[in-house]
C-alpha cells in the first residue's frame, strides 16, 4: 500500500516534456513578489532593534555600567575595567554617545520593550487572517498587510515625537496589519507553485526574512546619520510602493491571471491533477480531528520553539554586539547584519537542491526531513556553546559563530516549515497562522525576560539568555522527531477525493 502524502512524484513518475520553465512565468513573478514583500516585513520588524539604539537619548545612568569606585577620570577620558574583565578606555563618552544617540527621551525598560510591541498586534492578526486565508481573497489580505503597515510605518516617527503611549499604538497597529499578509502569502503557493517546486518556491520567498534583515540594517545604520526618523520613510516608502505594484501582479487563481500562458496554465494544473489536489473550497474545519492529530502539534509546537531563538537573534543581535561584545555603536548597523550572510547560504543551498532531494527521496520524506532538522538543532546548540564560552575579546569568532548558527537554524526552518502543504493543504491558511500567532508570542516576551535578566549589558548576563535558546532548539528538535510527518492526513478534504478516483489512487488500487 501506497503512502498518501501531498507532495511530489519521483523522477522517474515526473515528465520532462511536461516541464513549463519558471523564467518568465508568472509563478516566478508571484514568488518575487513574495521575496520582496517578506523583505519589506522583516525589514520594518527588524530595523526596530538597531534603530532604536539612535532613537533614545543617552541617559547619564548608563554612561557606565561599573562601580564609579573603579574608574578613573583623568583629563575627560575614562579608565575602566570593562565588562568581560579588561581594562578598556572610553573618550568622553556622554559626549560621544551624544552625537550618535537620538532625542526620545525614554526609559531604559521602555527602549528594551519597545520593539517586541509590534509583536502585540502580530499574534492575533496572524491568527485570525490564516483563517480568513482558506476562505476569502489571499490577493487582498497580502496586500492590505502590505500597504497600509508602510503607511503606518510612515507614520511612527510623528508618533514617538508625540510620546511613547502614541508610538506603542501606531507600532501595535504595523504588527496587526504585518500578521495578515503570511497566511495569505503562503496559501497563494498552493496556486502558484507546481509540487515540484514548493521547497525552492517556498525557501527563495522566505529568504526575504533573511535578505531583509541583513540589508535593513547597514542601510538604517546610514540612513540614521540624516536623522533616525529618514530609515522609517525610506523603508515605508519602497513597502508602499511595492504594495501598489502587486495589485497588478498578484491573482488568486490562474482563471483571474491576465497574463498567464496555456502551457503554464496545463502543467499547474497537470501537477494538482496528478496527486489528486484539485482546488475545493473548505465548508468545515474538522476540528477533532485537527486538534488531535500529532503533525499538527510537531508543526505548531516545533515553530514555536524555533521562532523563538530566530526572534531573539533578529530582535537584540545590535544590543548583543553593543553591550556584551562591546562594539562602537557607529559599527553595530553593519556588523549585526554579518551574520545574516549565513543564513543567506543557507537559502541557496536549499532553493538550488530543494527540488532534486524531493524528487530523488519520493513520496516518504518523513526520515529526510527528521534527520535533516535534527542535525541542524544539535549544530545550533554548539555554536551557542561557543558564543557563550567566548568573550568580549574573541569579536571575530563570536561573528563567525553568528554567521554559522543563522545558518544552521534558517536549513532547519526550509526543513520542518513546507510540511505543512504535505499533510494538510487545505488548511494550510489556518494552521500557518495559529502556528505563527503562537510562535510570535515570544516577539514581545523575549525582549521583557531580556530586560529582566539583563541589567547592565555584561556578557555573563547575555549567557543566560543564549543558554535559553540552547533549551529551546532541543525542545524543537525532540517534538518534531517524534511527532511530525508528510503524509497527507486522513482529515484532510483532498484525501477524500484522492480515494475517490485520482490518477494516484486508481495507480495504487491497480
Amino acid at each position: 500500500m501506497s503512502s498518501k502524502s501531498w507532495t511530489l512524484p519521483r523522477l522517474s513518475q515526473s515528465s520532462a516534456s511536461s516541464a513549463h520553465g519558471l523564467l518568465g512565468s508568472v509563478r516566478l513573478t508571484y514568488a518575487i513578489c513574495a521575496f520582496l514583500a517578506t523583505c519589506l516585513h522583516a525589514a520594518m520588524r527588524n530595523m526596530l532593534g538597531m534603530i532604536i539604539l539612535k532613537m533614545v537619548m543617552p541617559r547619564p545612568e548608563d554612561a557606565l555600567v561599573v562601580p564609579a569606585e573603579l574608574g578613573r577620570l583623568t583629563a575627560g577620558n575614562i579608565t575602566s575595567t570593562g565588562r568581560c574583565g579588561s581594562p578598556r578606555i572610553i573618550f568622553n563618552p556622554q559626549i560621544q554617545e551624544t552625537q550618535l544617540s537620538g532625542d526620545l527621551p525614554w526609559t531604559r525598560n521602555q527602549e528594551l520593550t519597545f520593539p517586541g510591541v509590534y509583536y502585540y498586534g502580530y499574534v492575533v492578526s496572524i491568527s485570525l487572517s490564516g483563517y480568513l486565508a482558506d476562505r476569502c481573497s489571499s490577493k487582498v489580505l497580502f496586500l492590505v498587510s502590505l500597504i497600509f503597515e508602510a503607511l503606518a510605518y510612515i507614520l511612527l516617527p510623528a508618533m514617538a515625537h508625540f510620546n511613547f503611549e502614541a508610538a506603542v499604538v501606531d507600532l501595535v497597529i504595523c504588527g496587526l496589519l504585518a500578521g495578515c499578509g503570511n497566511p495569505a502569502m503562503y496559501k497563494l503557493f498552493v496556486t502558484w507553485a507546481h509540487p515540484t517546486e514548493r521547497t525552492a518556491l517556498l525557501s527563495f520567498a522566505y529568504s526575504g526574512l533573511l535578505m531583509g534583515s541583513m540589508l535593513v540594517y547597514p542601510v538604517a545604520s546610514y540612513l540614521s546619520n540624516f536623522g533616525w526618523e529618514l530609515s522609517f520613510y525610506v523603508v515605508g516608502g519602497v513597502g508602499l510602493s511595492l504594495g501598489i505594484a502587486c495589485c497588478f501582479l498578484v491573482y488568486d487563481t490562474v482563471e483571474q491571471h491576465p497574463r498567464i500562458s496555456d502551457e503554464e496554465v496545463e502543467y499547474l494544473r497537470q501537477g494538482k491533477s496528478q496527486l489528486g489536489l484539485q482546488q475545493q473550497p473548505v465548508l468545515r474545519i474538522p476540528w477533532k480531528s485537527l486538534l488531535t492529530a500529532p503533525p499538527a502539534y510537531a508543526f505548531i509546537l516545533t515553530h514555536m520553539f524555533h521562532t523563538y531563538s530566530f526572534l531573539v537573534i533578529v530582535q537584540l543581535m545590535p544590543r548583543f554586539m553593543r553591550e556584551a561584545m562591546e562594539f562602537e555603536l557607529r559599527e553595530v548597523g553593519f556588523l549585526s547584519a554579518a551574520p545574516y550572510l549565513g543564513g543567506i547560504c543557507s537559502k541557496v543551498m536549499c532553493i538550488l537542491g530543494g527540488s532534486y532531494v524531493e524528487r530523488r527521496v519520493g513520496p516518504d520524506q518523513n526520515c529526510m526531513r527528521r534527520m535533516l532538522y535534527g542535525i541542524c538543532s544539535i549544530l545550533t546548540t554548539s555554536l551557542i556553546g561557543v558564543i557563550i564560552l567566548a568573550d568580549c575579546d574573541n569579536k571575530i569568532l563570536v561573528l563567525v559563530m553568528f554567521a554559522f548558527m543563522m545558518a544552521t537554524t534558517d536549513m532547519g526552518f526550509s526543513g520542518y516549515w513546507p510540511t505543512l502543504l504535505y499533510f494538510a493543504p487545505s488548511f494550510a491558511g489556518l494552521l500557518s497562522g495559529l502556528a505563527n500567532g503562537l510562535a510570535h508570542l515570544s516577539g514581545f516576551l523575549a525582549p521583557h525576560l531580556v530586560a529582566a535578566l539583563v541589567h547592565t549589558g555584561s556578557k555573563d548576563e547575555w549567557n543566560v539568555v543564549l543558554v535559553t535558546l540552547i533549551a529551546c532548539n532541543t525542545l524543537a528538535m525532540l517534538v518534531f522527531a517524534f511527532c511530525s510527518s508528510t503524509n497527507l492526513q486522513p482529515w484532510d478534504p483532498r484525501s477524500r477525493k484522492e480515494k475517490n478516483g485520482s490518477p494516484r489512487a486508481q495507480d495504487s488500487n491497480s
